[in-house]
């Protein structure tokens, strides 16, 4: 079930929540019933108006509650058809549910996790590409001479091209980082959303952490379901474009069931060299090494293509990247942000303020 743990029966939040909003509404019930008996009506205004503030929780939690059975799917149906259509893949004839490793992707989180997930893959394949030709690229540049018993030189010229693998690696873990980072995130955020707004929802009945209880609700809804649906919003906008010459969607529906999901073919440069050579044979190995720049200046083009940052396919992949990454995490933050912070109010139970949040909200 969305928005929940994994822990069932009294610990579900959503037992928590009833529970919590029934019994201020029980205490502020009695305490009007003792405020009459006692005839003190300061203290039955007192308990009135926490009857109410009571009442509007169970509201609430209804609220919360009818969007994430009825709202949520409905969202996360179109979500799931522009994340085919991105693949080219017709969503009404294609019934199959992308998978988040083991798990159907039946959450907008889910999606969201999808969409990081192939740049992410395609990082993973390009650092072990990097490794493969920093092999002899590194063996070469690391190569000492004397020239006339007097001049260095080094690296036969091409330890230019090994500093910049250097720092295309340094870089793309940087992005790989943030990825596990957000990942991991993502998954607290699925299964500890709803445990938080339950405590929320208890804070809210007593007065002295109200606002407490108000922000931590507001909180866990913008974690939960403005976070992924802004997140998805944009990355529809921004990534088609930034994927173009690196991406390429490979199969069909047949292929997506295959796999387990839709996904993409990284489009790395051929590199004359292989893995296999260096791991089984030292004496090729050897012979590589003494034929270096040979194999560089032949496989010129391919190594330029592969670190060029204006055109090549490092740049493109690094448009892509930091577009999945840091740009649609970025707006979809700000987004959340935002509302956690109109309907902070509206959460609070402040009646006064219910107005101007809701049309904050609006």
């Amino acid at each position: 079930m969305a928005f929940a743990t994994n822990i069932s029966g009294w610990l579900d939040w959503q037992t928590i929540s009833f529970a919590a909003a029934g019994i201020s509404v029980m205490g502020a019930a009695m305490l009007i019933i003792l405020s009459r008996a006692l005839n003190l009506r300061n203290l039955e205004q007192t308990a009135k108006v926490e009857f109410v503030y009571a009442a509007s929780t169970v509201f609430i939690v209804l609220m919360v509650i009818g969007l994430l059975y009825v709202g949520e799917n409905a969202i996360v149906a179109v979500v799931r058809c522009l994340y085919f259509n991105s693949f080219g893949i017709d969503c009404t004839t294609c019934s199959f549910t992308p998978m988040v490793g083991n798990i159907p992707a039946t959450t907008l989180i889910d999606y969201t996790k999808l969409y990081m997930e192939t740049p992410a893959r395609c990082v993973q394949d390009t650092l072990h590409t990097l490794y493969i030709a920093s092999i002899p690229i590194e063996s070469a540049a690391s190569v000492y001479m004397e020239v006339f018993m007097s001049e260095q030189a080094t690296g036969y010229g091409v330890k230019a091209i090994a500093e910049r693998i250097k720092n295309t690696t340094q870089m793309l873990s940087f992005y790989l980082y943030i990825y596990y980072v957000l990942l991991h995130s993502l998954n607290f955020v699925k299964h500890y959303a709803g445990f938080f707004f339950a405590i929320g929802v208890a804070l809210r009945a007593f007065p002295p952490t109200r606002g407490a209880g108000a922000y931590l609700m507001a909180a866990s809804i913008g974690f939960y379901f403005i976070f992924p649906f802004g997140y998805v919003l944009i990355a529809n906008i921004s990534l088609p474009e930034a994927q173009e010459g690196v991406l390429t969607p490979v199969g069909g529906c047949q292929a997506a069931i295959e796999k387990g999901s839709p996904y993409y073919l990284c489009s790395l440069p051929a590199l004359p060299f292989n893995e296999e050579q260096f791991r089984n044979n030292p004496a090729s190995f050897s012979k590589i090494i003494g034929e270096i720049p040979l194999i560089i200046k032949s496989s010129y083009d391919q190594i330029v293509n592969l670190l060029d940052f204006r055109t090549g396919y490092i740049g493109k992949l690094f448009k892509r990247v930091f577009a999945s990454i840091c740009l649609a995490p970025l707006a979809a933050a700000i987004l959340m942000l935002t509302f956690i912070l109109n309907t902070t109010n509206l959460f609070g139970g402040n009646i006064p303020e219910i107005g101007r949040g809701l049309v904050k909200l609006i």
